[in-house]
């Protein structure tokens, strides 16, 4: 039997060096999901940047190819390490979705900075000034770490509409039962719906439930979780609501804190409708995960009201 030392060696076939970036990226990430680093940079990406030097070390790729064929296939190496690690974890299509821009764009920054390293050794060239995208990277993944490297999370978003409804139709929308029937956004149209609503009177102290199912492969490994939302408070021009429990899937991205809507009666049977939704964004690096869940939310606060309190007019 084969060691593990001869497997290593330059002349072991490349599939075998495939599974063991795939391992080790599982038990990596497995470890980082474990552990109080699980929403941090270092997961999203300081790992993918060390696959992509692994890669590109233990791997390699013939001189005879072009630029465009070695990271190609490079890309092709990167692609297999992470949805085989992905299946390991048991992760999700959505999960694997938002992640894939991110993993990418570090595998690139890797396979760049360890291309342009090997083709300086061969020319003999001063390495002066090589460590400094490592180093770069390094700094970039500790976002999310300790305190002292993350950045605020708290955010809120609002959707502001004029309508040729009075306040009183607007609520009486809100009361009548809740339906997702409407085409959304194509961003949107990735989460699943809510299978199940149970919503009362739009009164303050009623309880709101949603119940979502998650099929994490599609059409098996399924999640299933609930959010519940409470009517804190129902004046004669506006609305707040407030989040009192979330297992669904959902609650792995961002927490969902509550909403608060506002009419203003502008006259001439026009009236302004602001919606606000209030959110904490678990995932870092802000600059990434940030702009994609404020994309997110202020889509969801469209529709809110373009298909929920001014149904009627949109739907005409």
């Amino acid at each position: 039997m084969k060691s593990v030392v001869s497997l290593l060696q330059p002349r072991a076939p490349k599939w075998i060096y495939l599974i063991y970036l795939i391992g080790a990226a599982t038990l990596t990430a497995r470890g980082l999901l474990l552990s109080g680093f699980a929403n941090s940079s270092l997961l999203y990406l300081g790992l993918p940047f060390v696959i992509s030097l692994m890669l590109h070390h233990f791997i390699g790729y013939s001189k005879n190819q072009s630029a465009l064929g070695r990271y190609l296939n490079h890309l092709r190496n990167a692609t297999v390490v992470m949805l085989g690690s992905s299946a390991l974890l048991f992760e999700g299509f959505i999960c694997v979705l938002m992640f894939m821009p991110i993993y990418y764009l570090a595998i690139t920054i890797g396979f760049v900075y360890a291309d342009y390293n090997e083709r300086r050794d061969r020319r003999r060239k001063s390495r002066v000034g090589v460590y400094a995208v490592p180093l770069i990277v390094m700094v970039l993944s500790l976002e999310g770490v300790v305190p002292t490297t993350s950045l605020p999370r708290l955010n809120a978003v609002t959707h502001v509409a004029v309508v040729e409804t009075d306040i009183r139709q607007l609520k009486e929308n809100m009361a009548r039962p809740i339906r997702f029937d409407a085409p959304r956004n194509w961003f949107l149209s990735i989460f699943p719906l809510p299978v199940d609503i149970r919503a009362g009177s739009l009164a303050s102290g009623d309880v709101h439930e949603l119940d979502f199912v998650y099929k994490r492969w599609f059409f098996t490994n399924l999640h299933r979780g609930r959010l519940r939302l409470l009517i804190e408070h129902v004046g004669e021009r506006d609305i707040r609501t407030r989040v009192i429990e979330n297992t669904s899937y959902l609650a792995n991205y961002l927490e969902v804190q509550g909403t608060e809507i506002r009419f203003t009666d502008l006259g001439e049977g026009l009236t302004e409708i602001a919606l606000t939704i209030s959110y904490r964004r678990l995932l870092d690096p802000a600059w990434y995960f940030g702009p994609l869940q404020r994309f997110a939310m202020e889509e969801n606060a469209r529709y809110f009201v373009e298909n929920i309190i001014a149904r009627e007019q949109f739907d005409g």
